[in-house]
């Protein structure tokens, strides 16, 4: 492919009406575009730049097309350029993601039927129903149901919990949103679909917890990765691996946050919760291992190891105070963020989910100079996103070592953060800027790809997701990894060993570290989704 061929980059869903629209095309001087519908021509203007961006390797253009609001299907044209870009307008544009984007999280699940009739191609036999042994030893445990984490069979607390928040804090954020039927099996019951679908996957997670000790073990897999076929022909035997801190904590914090969730639908449930969540954070108290968790012998799934575990133990602090006044929790919270307050969104870091419980704690006392310092803290993280977001001609809030794996996590987190000073300030700037994150997983990005699969002109076609493969079908509504620089395996080192940061994303199978999907990635979406519609 010519690399100085002019390329036309945008959200490829569309924008609703009264969204900033900028769209970016690369490799052209100051041009005069049109903007089309139905063949006549509704708005014209000149680009601004061109603009040289380093990280990328490439010099950009924008055409901002923001003026149009209007519902409506369009076509933007630049004089003497074949390539067009076409864009819709339209309030319902997000509709159709929502849902599928929703959905993921029922075709992940384990330990279940899925009948053709609700998943389609998905359908599958029920699944990973064994005992499971913990390992290195002779007991077993029933571990069965929660979803398949990612591209894989494997199922991981510290993943589930995050996963399980993000969730619970998009129903807070914009319930009528998830005010629809997603075709779920329960969504006849009297709780909300959305909310029984999560409760699915705390059901599992209360099954991890060791009820004689309070601790909460850190994952169930096979003792290694099976090939790529459907779930119920993944045979070994399936392990449990040792109880770690991380897993204990954020189990423990996700508990809390649940019972607030599910007390006004199952009573009985939600105090199931609180009651795991007291005795995981007891155990926790307990626990120090140095250097965090390992796989044991003899297991190469997915680690999730973390040699920080501060960050958990303040989370589920915050968490338990909000849910009970209990001033031990106060305490400990409040130590901790003295000596430093934590942020992150991630599976590693989840100091935000502290600070956002303690922030919205009211029915219990807590200490105004310490909430007002958090919140300078988090407007300053948002601050310095929309420094490196200017620098940017596609506005994204990545410098250029943090195309990592999982880069269009931190790309929704990044959102979500400014989201978060949005909500703090009232200030608009931070919205603004949270939409282009969102508008960059949709297409507006140096590879243009639509990072969610099946939606979009340009969308991975062959991600790193077993079931995907298993049908030869990629399932619709998975945000992939995107572009990892670090090219840590065979695929991404064969196709991006020549490419800048943002462009080291391959539609591979193989390529695990940009195309593999996750469900805390798609829960960052949502999350960002439900701030910003």
């Amino acid at each position: 492919m010519d690399e100085k061929r002019v390329q036309i980059f945008g959200n490829q869903l569309g924008y609703l009406p009264d969204d900033v629209k900028k769209i970016i095309i690369k490799n052209i001087t100051k041009k005069e575009f049109s903007v089309y519908c139905e063949e006549e021509s509704v708005y014209t203007g000149i680009t601004d730049g061109p603009f040289l961006n380093l990280i990328a390797g490439e010099e950009d253009s924008i055409a901002d097309v923001s003026a149009i609001r209007k519902p409506g299907t369009y076509t933007l044209k630049i004089e003497g350029i074949t390539e067009v870009f076409i864009f819709s307008v339209d309030e319902a544009v997000y509709e159709e993601l929502i849902g599928k984007t929703v959905r993921f999280f029922y075709l992940q699940r384990c330990g279940c039927r899925l009948p053709k009739i609700l998943a389609g191609d998905f359908a599958h036999e029920s699944c990973h129903g064994s005992m499971a042994r913990i390992h290195g030893t002779n007991q077993y445990i029933r571990a069965n149901g929660g979803w398949h984490d990612a591209g894989d069979y494997g199922r991981y607390i510290v993943a589930a919990a995050v996963t399980v928040a993000d969730l619970l804090l998009s129903y807070d954020a914009n319930p009528k949103m998830f005010a629809r039927d997603f075709r779920l099996p329960e969504t006849s019951t009297s709780m909300p679909g959305y909310l029984s679908e999560i409760k699915y996957e705390l059901e599992w997670m209360l099954r991890m917890q060791d009820m004689k000790t309070g601790k909460v073990y850190h994952k169930v897999t096979c003792e290694n990765f099976c090939g790529f076929c459907m779930p119920e022909d993944e045979k070994e035997e399936l392990v449990v691996s040792p109880e770690s801190v991380t897993a204990t904590a954020t189990f423990s914090a996700v508990m809390a946050m649940a019972m607030e969730y599910f007390m006004p639908y199952d009573e009985t449930f939600a105090k199931s919760c609180i009651k795991a969540s007291i005795k995981a954070y007891d155990a926790m108290k307990g626990m120090f291992i140095p250097g965090g968790f390992h796989n044991p012998k003899g297991i190469v799934t997915g680690e999730y190891g973390d040699t920080q575990d501060i960050d958990e133990r303040y989370w589920a602090a915050a968490q338990l105070y909000k849910a009970t006044g209990e001033e031990n929790y106060r305490r400990d919270f409040e130590n901790y963020a003295v000596r430093k307050i934590y942020h992150g969104y991630g599976w590693e870091e989840v100091g935000t989910f502290g600070n956002i419980a303690y922030l919205t704690t009211q029915k219990y006392a807590t200490d105004i100079t310490l909430k007002d310092k958090i919140k300078q803290e988090i407007i300053a993280i948002a601050d310095d996103l929309m420094m490196v977001s200017e620098a940017d001609p596609y506005e994204t809030t990545l410098k250029e070592n943090e195309y990592c794996w999982g880069s269009n996590m931190y790309v929704a987190e990044n959102g979500n953060h400014l989201c978060d000073a949005y909500n703090l300030t009232g200030d608009n700037k931070y919205l603004s800027k949270a939409k282009e994150q969102f508008h960059y997983l949709l297409g507006k990005n140096p590879t243009g790809y639509s990072y969610v699969t099946g939606f979009g002109q340009k969308t991975p076609e062959n991600p790193h997701h077993r079931p995907s493969a298993a049908v030869k079908k990629a399932m619709e509504g998975m945000l992939v990894g995107g572009p990892d620089s670090r090219l840590q395996d065979s695929a991404a080192q064969e196709y991006c060993s020549t490419k800048a940061a943002p462009n080291c994303y391959v539609d591979n199978l193989e390529s695990y570290s940009t195309n593999e999907v996750s469900i805390y990635w798609n829960s960052a979406l949502i999350y960002l989704m439900a701030v910003i519609m």
